[in-house]
């Protein structure tokens, strides 16, 4: 007696089913994945920020409370500048100097920070958002809320009302972030219920969000 051969096979009505259910659990799935991609970005920058900020507050403490001049610095090891000494102070972000004395560059321990990034000064960290952080630490007027420089055609010129006896902090510089961009990393930086955002805590920012000044460490007269 002869066997009869069955045929396993998806029917044309099975088949639209199934393609149906995929659909429907795609238009659930990855409207939900973009969203968590999406609110990374804020995420990233906050902890970037934080990160920075931790680093630069270790270099000043090893190396007795000397201010690191750029980010770069807080990832290689500083060159010894024979003319910096304990009355020439030369760390950048005071004096806008490139360079350390030898007994300074001795009580380094870093890297302090997990990145990379050149010795140039218009050199950028990249953060969420494709947010660019300058290389460039500078000092900050914490309660007139103006840095010390102004970019003025491309020049660094001083900003008019920075009090340089005022509170100032380590600041660093963060651009290409929008209005509703600054806002929301600001929420997460000074937290949500900040009565002026974008004019008090340790992150400032203009109304149109860029640039915006993330004060990471305070700077001891």
């Amino acid at each position: 007696m002869m066997r009869k051969r069955f045929r396993h096979g998806f029917t044309l009505i099975e088949t639209v089913v199934t393609i149906g259910l995929i659909a429907a659990l795609a238009a659930f799935i990855v409207p939900s994945v973009m969203n968590k991609s999406g609110s990374a970005d804020p995420v990233k920058v906050d902890n970037d920020l934080s990160a920075i900020s931790v680093a630069i507050q270790s270099f000043s403490s090893d190396l007795k409370g000397t201010n690191p001049g750029d980010i770069e610095d807080l990832i290689t090891a500083p060159i010894a500048i024979t003319s910096c000494g304990a009355g020439i102070r030369c760390d950048s972000t005071i004096t806008h100097t490139f360079g350390y004395s030898g007994d300074e560059v001795a009580l380094w321990k870093g890297p302090y920070l997990d990145a990379s990034i050149s010795d140039d000064p218009a050199a950028v960290l990249r953060s969420g958002y494709v947010a660019n952080v300058e290389n460039t630490l500078i000092r900050f007027d914490a309660t007139n809320g103006i840095p010390e420089f102004c970019a003025d055609n491309g020049a660094r010129q001083p900003c008019p009302g920075f009090v340089a006896t005022n509170p100032l902090f380590v600041a660093v510089k963060v651009d290409s972030l929008t209005a509703e961009q600054a806002g929301i990393v600001n929420g997460l930086v000074d937290g949500p219920k900040e009565r002026n955002p974008g004019l008090e805590g340790r992150f400032r920012y203009p109304t149109s969000g860029s640039p915006a000044y993330f004060l990471a460490a305070p700077i001891v007269h």
